[in-house]
C-alpha cells in the first residue's frame, strides 16, 4: 500500500512539475531569438567558475555606506549550494527505496566509492544545518537591507512578507534531517545487515542520531523514526521541486544555464540594431525581450548584490537593478498564458504581434527607473549569477527615444549638439583642436605613417578641464619620442553618449562616418585618454568595419615608464586617491596601469578607497548622465566623493575626462577644492616628469 502512496506522489509530483517547466520553456521559445551558442569551452569555464565554484558569492565584497562584507552570507550559500549537489546521489537512492529498499546506486556501495561518499554526505548534512540556522539569523533577526529591500527604489519587495524565504529554509532543513533520521533509524533497526554495519563506520554523526532514537524508543522506535525520515525527506522534496519554478528559487534550475549562456561579446559592445529592416526600433512589450533576458528574469536569486552596488539605489533614485527584473518576471508570469499562445518569434525581421501591455511608462518601468541607470555595470560585475542589466536598459531607452521621442529635456540640446557639430557640447566644430595651438602637434593628414593616432576625444577637445590632461598626454608623448599625430579638425565623434542613451539610430551613423575617416588614414592603433571612446573604438567599431589596436593612455604611458622612455623628478610627499573608471575598469578592466604609474611617481602614497576595482562605485557621468540635470540630494558624484575623501587624500587621480568633471564638482560641493585637488594621472605624470 505505501508503495502504490508512494507512486501516485511520484506522478503527480513529476507531472506537475513537468508541466510548469513545459510552460517555462515554452515562453523561452516564443520571445525573441538570440544566438549563444558561440565560445562553448569559454562557456562550461564559467560554469566551473561562477555556478559550480560559487565564485562571487565567496569572494569579498565591500558594501557601500557600510564596511561589513557579505561573504559570510556567501559561504552560507556556498555550503546550501554544494550540500544540495552532493546529496544528489542520496536523493537518488531515498526515493528508488521505496520500490528497492537495499537499492544503491552503482558504484555507490558502502565497500566501493559509497563509503567516502556517505562520510561527505555525513558531514554535509550538518553542515548545511548549520547554515540554514546562520540564514534564519539574517532573516528573521538582522534583517539586512539587502534581503529586504532598498528604499525609495525597492518599497515593493520591502513591503512583501517574505514568507517563501523562511518556508524553503525549513523545507531544506527537514530534508537534511530527513535523511539523518532514516540514516540513525536503520542503523539500528537493520544493524543485522552488514551493509548496514559498514555504512554506520562512515557516518559518525548519523550514528549518533542512531543511537539517541535507541536510546528514545529502542528498535521499534528507530524503526518508526526511520520511516518517518524516508517519508519527511522525499514528500519535501517532491514539494520543493514543485515550489521552485514559482518562486525566487527557481534559480536552483535556472542558475547554471544561465551562467553557461552568459555574454562572450566584450562586455562594452551594446547589441547592433538592424535600422534598414527592423520594424520595432526598441523593447516596450515582454514578448520583445529575448530568450537569454528572460532566462534572467528566471535566475534572480533575489539576493540583492545588484541594488547594493547600484549608485542610482544608492543616491535615491527610483532604479534598482534587482526591483526592475522582478517587476518584469512577474508580468511575464502575469501574462504566460499570453505568451504561449503567441506564434514563436522569428529571426527574420519580420514583424511580430505584440503580447500585453506596453511595460515602458507608467504601467511598470518607469521613465525615470531608466533614465537613472549610468550604465556603470556594478550590478552585473556583482551578480553571482552573471544577469545582463545595461542591454534591457538600453533595449527599453532605445524604445522611450527611437519610437516615443520621450527623453529628458537637456538630451535635446545633446542630440542637436552631436548632429550638427559632431560633439555633445554643441560647440562650434572648428574649435576641435583648437587644445593643440602652439604645442606642434602634427596632424595626420601631413604625417599618414605615424605609427598612433591620438584620438583626442569630445571631452579632451572642448571641455576646458579636459583640455589640459589632453596637452599633458600630448607633452608625455612628445617628451617619450612617441611618432603619433592627431585628426585635428578630421576628428569626429564617435556616437557614445548617443547609444547609451538610446539613440541607436544617430550612433550609428556617426560611428559609421568616423570609422571612414580612420579606415581612410588606414589607422591600425589608436591612443585615446577617454575610457568611453576607447571601450567604443575597441569594442564596438569592429561592428562598423573599424578594427583597431586601442590603446588607453594609462596602459601606454606605463609602457613608456617601464621601456625608461619617461622619468621622474623627486618631489614632496602626497598622498592620492585612485578613482576607477567604469568604462576602463568593469568594462575592459584596466585595473593595475594607472595604479602602477602612480606608485612609481617619487613621493606618492597610494591609498585605496574602500570601494575600488571591480567594486568601485561609479562617478555618476556614464549611460548619458553626464548630460542630464540630477537633483542636489540625489547626487552620485557626492556620495563617490564621500567615499574617496575617507581616505584624506591630497589628490583624487582619475583616468577619465566624465570622472574629472564628476569628481572636480563633488569636492566644490563638499568645501574640500581648497584641500583636495582632483587630477588626472596623466597630468601627473606631466608634472613630474624630469
Amino acid at each position: 500500500m505505501s508503495t502504490l502512496v508512494f507512486s501516485v506522489l511520484i506522478i503527480a509530483g513529476l507531472g506537475y512539475f513537468g508541466r510548469t517547466i513545459y510552460r517555462r520553456v515554452g515562453a523561452l521559445l516564443r520571445v525573441s531569438p538570440v544566438d549563444r551558442f558561440d565560445s562553448i569551452a569559454r562557456r562550461i569555464e564559467a560554469v566551473l567558475v561562477y555556478a559550480l565554484g560559487q565564485k562571487k558569492f565567496v569572494q569579498r565584497e565591500p558594501r557601500p555606506q557600510t564596511r561589513i562584507s557579505e561573504q559570510t552570507a556567501g559561504w552560507l550559500h556556498f555550503f546550501v549550494f554544494w550540500g544540495f549537489a552532493i546529496l544528489g546521489i542520496q536523493v537518488i537512492t531515498m526515493f528508488a527505496r521505496g520500490f528497492f529498499p537495499d537499492f544503491y546506486v552503482p558504484l555507490f556501495t558502502p565497500h566501493l566509492l559509497g563509503g567516502p561518499y556517505l562520510l561527505l554526505k555525513d558531514l554535509m548534512e550538518v553542515a548545511v544545518l548549520c547554515a540554514i540556522v546562520g540564514l534564519l539569523y539574517r532573516w528573521g533577526v538582522s534583517h539586512p537591507a539587502r534581503l529586504y529591500g532598498y528604499k525609495p527604489a525597492e518599497e515593493r519587495l520591502a513591503g512583501q512578507s517574505h514568507w517563501e524565504a523562511y518556508l524553503i529554509l525549513v523545507f531544506i532543513g527537514c530534508i537534511m534531517i530527513g535523511g539523518k533520521l532514516y540514516d540513525g533509524g536503520r542503523m539500528i533497526y537493520a544493524a543485522s545487515n552488514p551493509d548496514v554495519q559498514a555504512e554506520m563506520a562512515w557516518q559518525p554523526f548519523s550514528h549518533l542520531v542512531g543511537l539517541g532514537l535507541n536510546a528514545v524508543g529502542g528498535v521499534r522506535g528507530a524503526k518508526f523514526f526511520s520511516d518517518s525520515g524516508w517519508w519527511l525527506h522525499n514528500i519535501v522534496i517532491l514539494i520543493f521541486l514543485n515550489l521552485l519554478p514559482l518562486s525566487k528559487h527557481f534559480h536552483i534550475i535556472t542558475s547554471l544555464p544561465n551562467v553557461f549562456f552568459l555574454k562572450t561579446q566584450p562586455k562594452g559592445a551594446l547589441s547592433k540594431q538592424d535600422l534598414e529592416n527592423a520594424t520595432t526600433f526598441g523593447t516596450s512589450y515582454i514578448n520583445q525581450f529575448n530568450w537569454k533576458q528572460v532566462l534572467d528574469m528566471y535566475s534572480c536569486t533575489e539576493c540583492g548584490r545588484c541594488s547594493s552596488h547600484c549608485p542610482a539605489t544608492i543616491s535615491g533614485k527610483e532604479l534598482a537593478p534587482r526591483q526592475l527584473l522582478l517587476n518584469l518576471r512577474d508580468y511575464l508570469y502575469e501574462h504566460e498564458d499570453a505568451v504561449l499562445a503567441h506564434a514563436p518569434a522569428g529571426g527574420d525581421g519580420s514583424e511580430v504581434a505584440n503580447v500585453g501591455e506596453n511595460i515602458v511608462g507608467e504601467r511598470l518601468i518607469h521613465d525615470e527607473v531608466l533614465w537613472a541607470c549610468t550604465t556603470c555595470r556594478a550590478c552585473e560585475e556583482a551578480c553571482p549569477v552573471m544577469i545582463e542589466y545595461v542591454d534591457k536598459i538600453v533595449d527599453m531607452r532605445r524604445h522611450l527615444v527611437q519610437e516615443e521621442s520621450r527623453f529628458p529635456a537637456e538630451l535635446t540640446r545633446t542630440f542637436k549638439g552631436m548632429e550638427t557639430q559632431s560633439n555633445p557640447w554643441g560647440v562650434d566644430a572648428m574649435q576641435r583642436d583648437a587644445w593643440a595651438e602652439g604645442l606642434d602637434i602634427p596632424m595626420i593628414a601631413d604625417k599618414p605613417d605615424a605609427e598612433y593616432l591620438y584620438y583626442v576625444g569630445c571631452a579632451g577637445s572642448f571641455d576646458d578641464r579636459a583640455k589640459r590632461t589632453t596637452q599633458a598626454v600630448a607633452k608625455i608623448l612628445k617628451k617619450a619620442g612617441v611618432d603619433f599625430a592627431i585628426l585635428g579638425k578630421e576628428e569626429l565623434c564617435n556616437g557614445e553618449t548617443a547609444r547609451r542613451i538610446g539613440n541607436e539610430y544617430l550612433f550609428q551613423t556617426m560611428a559609421q562616418m568616423c570609422a571612414e575617416v580612420l579606415n581612410g588614414y588606414q589607422v591600425k592603433k589608436i591612443l585615446t585618454n577617454c575610457p568611453h571612446c576607447f571601450n567604443t573604438l575597441k569594442n564596438e567599431f569592429p561592428q562598423f568595419g573599424g578594427n583597431y589596436e586601442v590603446i588607453h593612455a594609462t596602459e601606454f604611458v606605463q609602457r613608456l615608464i617601464a621601456q625608461g622612455k619617461v622619468e621622474f623628478q623627486l618631489t614632496g610627499p602626497q598622498g592620492i586617491t585612485y578613482h576607477d573608471s567604469c568604462y576602463l575598469g568593469r568594462y575592459n578592466e584596466v585595473y593595475d596601469a594607472p595604479r602602477e604609474i602612480l606608485q612609481l611617481i617619487p613621493g606618492v602614497t597610494l591609498k585605496e578607497p574602500e570601494r575600488n576595482r571591480k567594486f568601485g562605485m561609479c562617478c555618476g557621468a556614464g549611460g548619458g548622465r553626464m548630460w542630464m540635470e540630477e537633483e542636489p540630494d540625489k547626487r552620485v558624484n557626492t556620495r563617490r566623493v564621500e567615499q574617496l575623501l575617507e581616505t584624506e587624500p591630497d589628490t583624487v587621480a582619475v583616468a577619465c575626462p566624465y570622472c574629472m568633471t564628476m569628481i572636480d564638482d563633488g569636492l566644490k560641493a563638499k568645501g574640500m577644492e581648497e584641500k583636495v585637488q582632483a587630477l588626472d594621472v596623466m597630468e601627473l605624470v606631466a608634472a613630474n616628469m624630469r
